[in-house]
Formats: structure tokens, sequence, C-alpha cells
């Protein structure tokens, strides 16, 4: 029998999804745009390739191991939140995720992925 969850337990973990969905969020806008020339004309895009299922992973693992989505609403909040400040132009006019290709998968891809995550049941004891 496991024992009961406290309040202040729930919020160090939301604090700490946040964190998490903040920092991969950053991290992810940091290598979205990263590729690797294969041949000629044909760019391997490893950023995306390593940052969403890095978002998949996280928002996984929180839902396996925590008993309620409510840790992964949280980090997939920060993530998607922190993908929309980063994409809007700074003071200086500068654009960290650009309106090219992988700037738009980067952008909408993590909230498809926290959706189906978030949205799958939960099979087995509760």
């Amino acid at each position: 029998m496991a024992t009961p969850e406290t309040l202040s337990s729930r919020i160090v973990s939301w604090v700490i999804g946040l964190g998490l969905g903040v920092l991969f969020g950053v991290m992810g806008t940091a290598v979205s745009q990263s590729t690797w020339t294969v041949v000629s004309g044909f760019s391997l895009p490893v950023g995306l390739i390593v940052a969403l299922p890095a978002v998949l992973l996280l928002l996984v693992g929180l839902r396996l191991v925590l008993r309620t989505r409510t840790t992964a609403i949280v980090a997939a909040f920060g993530i998607v939140v922190t993908i929309f400040l980063l994409s809007q132009p700074s003071a200086g006019g500068s654009i960290l995720v650009p309106g090219n290709a992988l700037g738009v998968v980067w952008t909408f891809a993590p909230t498809v992925i926290a959706l189906l995550v978030l949205a799958w049941p939960r099979f087995g004891k509760n």
C-alpha cells in the first residue's frame, strides 16, 4: 500500500516539473535549428532528432513515475510557454525560432506530443 502524497510533496513535484519543462523548452529551442549535412542538398535535422524525443521521454517518464497527470501537465505547460516566449522577436529584432520548416515543427510538435502523452490512458493498477 502506497503512502498518500502530502501537499508539500505535490508542490515540490510541480515546481520541479515546471523547471524541467522550462529547461527542455530552452535547450530544445537552442538546438532546434541544428542540422548536419549528409549529402549535398540534404541536411539531417539533428536538433529536432534530439529535442523531440527528449520532450517525449520527459513527459512519458513523468506519467509513468507519478500517479497523477498534474506534474506532466505542468512540465508540458513549461515547455509550450517557453517555446512561445522564445519564438517572439526580441527587442533587438533577433528571432530564436525562425519561420522555416524546422521552426514550425519545433513550435507545434511538442504541443502535439504533450497532448498525446497527457491524453493517453493509464493502464494497470492505480
